[in-house]
C-alpha cells in the first residue's frame, strides 16, 4: 500500500472503513445543541425540549451503557420513535435498547450486542472455537464486567449474552471462556 505521501507499507490485505458524518445543518440552524450528531437525552429529547431526534442523528445519552453513542443502524431508527412518542406523550421513559447488529458474509454469521470502545475495554475473551471459526468474543471492562459480545457461528445466543450486558457484573473469566458453563450461572 502507498501512502499519499509516498511511503509504502507491506500488507497481504487492506482494509478500508468508510463512515458517515450526521447532517446537522439543519439541527444548528434550529439552534439545536449538536456534537457528532444532534444531542438528545435518554428519551430522545434535544436541547429544545420540544423537539426530538431519532435514528443515525440522534446522538443519545444512552442510561445503561452511561454514555453518549450514536448508532447507525437501521434497528436503531425503527426502534427509537416509540420510546420518543411515548416522551411527547408525557410518559417517563428512556431508550435503553442495547445497540445489536448482524452480519452474514459467506461462510460467517455474526452478531453483535453492546457498545464496546478501545478505552473502556480491558481485554477480550473467546469462548469457543476460534480456528474452527464456531465461537463468541466477549468485550470486558477493567472490572470484569461484559461490555460487548460478538458470536460468530454460535447461534441462540444473543439474549444470554445480551443478559450478561445487562447485569453489569463481574463474571469468573475462566467460566466465561468455557464452552461447557452455562449462560445462566455466570451472571453475578
Amino acid at each position: 500500500m502507498r501512502l499519499e505521501d509516498g511511503e509504502e507499507l507491506p500488507a497481504d490485505a487492506v482494509l478500508l472503513g468508510v463512515g458517515v458524518r450526521p447532517r446537522t445543518v439543519l439541527a444548528e440552524a434550529a439552534g439545536l445543541d449538536v456534537d457528532n450528531g444532534v444531542l438528545v437525552d435518554k428519551a430522545l429529547r434535544t436541547s429544545d425540549p420540544d423537539i426530538y431526534a431519532v435514528g443515525d442523528i440522534a446522538n443519545q445519552e444512552h442510561p445503561v451503557l452511561g454514555r453518549r453513542i450514536r448508532v447507525e443502524h437501521w434497528a436503531t431508527a425503527l426502534n427509537q420513535p416509540v420510546t420518543a412518542a411515548a416522551a411527547i406523550l408525557g410518559d417517563d421513559v428512556a431508550y435503553d435498547r442495547l445497540p445489536y447488529f448482524f452480519s452474514d458474509q459467506y461462510d460467517l454469521g455474526m452478531e453483535y450486542v453492546g457498545h464496546a470502545t478501545r478505552e473502556a475495554t480491558a481485554r477480550v475473551v473467546v469462548r469457543g472455537d476460534l480456528d474452527g471459526r464456531e465461537f463468541v468474543a466477549f468485550w470486558l471492562d477493567a472490572e470484569d464486567r461484559v461490555l460487548a459480545a460478538m458470536n460468530v457461528n454460535v447461534w441462540d445466543v444473543v439474549d444470554d449474552t445480551r443478559a450478561l450486558i445487562l447485569a453489569r457484573t463481574p463474571v469468573d473469566v475462566d467460566r466465561l471462556a468455557d464452552p461447557g458453563t452455562p449462560y445462566a450461572d455466570l451472571r453475578g
